[in-house]
């Protein structure tokens, strides 16, 4: 096969467009990669990992994990892509000096030993995909807002520079210095991570800032990835920052809401405890009640929980 022309992506200001070649069943690696900026594309299986070439991705990721392949197979599809020119990533479990030899005599441009903190493929990927532009630290480059988390007690394994500095503006010490989620969003991430097991749909944090002069809200999105590359029992958490009055008026356009029950609708983002929200409008049980109960029929929806999905796809439009 001749070598492939792609773009540099120094040159483009277009999302790099990386080819992962791993098992369907392990998917939310790449769900945790588009999170970072890049387009994907995704194959599970030779076909369709060859077929991804004639897109010209700047990179592919291949997980040497492949139930489906037996074998040397993995090994055969590798160097098959590695002849096309394009630069290849390796992720793998085998730790013995022999193997890795086998996937760079293969073609491997790079192989990484799973469990691989999420900083450190990020960085590779930006290095391998940029090779002519100087590179700073190694972090993600990208201005993207995200952490890994221990499920069990809440220490951040890692945090991109744009995370930590919004935990910082948004809690005060101790926990803006400690690698560990503040109470209250430890215990979000508890009662979201039983929800997501029971299927239910995805529901955000949104927090206030410490001064109230400030319009600005800050909200926590549970992202699952794959627990090789993250850690095992931990979380991906992605964090947005969005000024309250701007949330509040693209509510308003993009449901076709008056603008107290755009309001109302912002304010329910992320909570569990409602009275707090009616005390916040200053409403009664009832009061608040029927509020609610008009605001879901102008939306057309048979429940709260069904009200606030509309209103997160409109505030995550931009994202």
């Amino acid at each position: 096969m001749s070598a492939l022309q792609y773009v540099d992506p120094a040159l483009s200001s277009t999302p790099a467009r990386l080819l992962v070649v791993q098992a369907l069943s392990v998917q939310p690696l790449a769900d945790a990669l588009e999170e970072s900026g890049y387009e994907l594309m995704r194959a599970g299986d030779p076909i369709a990992a060859m077929d991804g070439l004639a897109a010209l991705p700047q990179l592919v990721l291949m997980d040497m994990e492949l139930p489906d392949l037996p074998g040397d197979a993995p090994l055969e599809l590798l160097h098959r892509l590695a002849s096309s020119g394009i630069p290849v990533l390796t992720l793998s479990r085998r730790q013995d000096v022999q193997r890795l030899s086998a996937l760079v005599a293969a073609g491997a441009t790079e192989c990484l030993v799973k469990p691989v903190r999420m900083s450190e493929l990020l960085a590779r990927i930006e290095r391998l995909i940029q090779p002519r532009v100087a590179r700073g630290p190694a972090e993600p480059t990208r201005p993207v807002a995200s952490m890994t988390v221990r499920e069990r007690d809440g220490h951040c394994s890692w945090q991109s520079p744009q995370a930590r500095a919004l935990m910082a503006d948004y809690f005060p010490p101790p926990w803006s210095e400690h690698a560990r989620l503040p109470p209250e969003v430890m215990a979000w991430l508890h009662r979201e991570a039983l929800r997501r097991r029971a299927g239910a749909a995805p529901s955000l944090l949104t927090v206030a800032p410490r001064s109230d002069a400030q319009r600005q809200r800050l909200s926590f999105s549970l992202m699952a990835a794959d627990g090789a590359v993250i850690g095992e029992g931990h979380w991906l958490l992605v964090l947005h920052q969005a000024d309250e009055a701007d949330a509040i008026a693209r509510l308003a356009h993009g449901l076709a809401l008056p603008q107290p029950d755009a309001e109302l609708l912002f304010l329910l983002q992320g909570k569990t405890d409602t009275s707090r929200v009616a005390a916040a409008l200053g409403l009664g049980e009832l009061a608040f009640q029927r509020r609610v109960e008009g605001l879901c029929h102008r939306l057309g929806s048979a429940n709260l929980d069904q009200a606030l999905a509309q209103a997160r796809q409109v505030l995550r439009a931009d994202h």
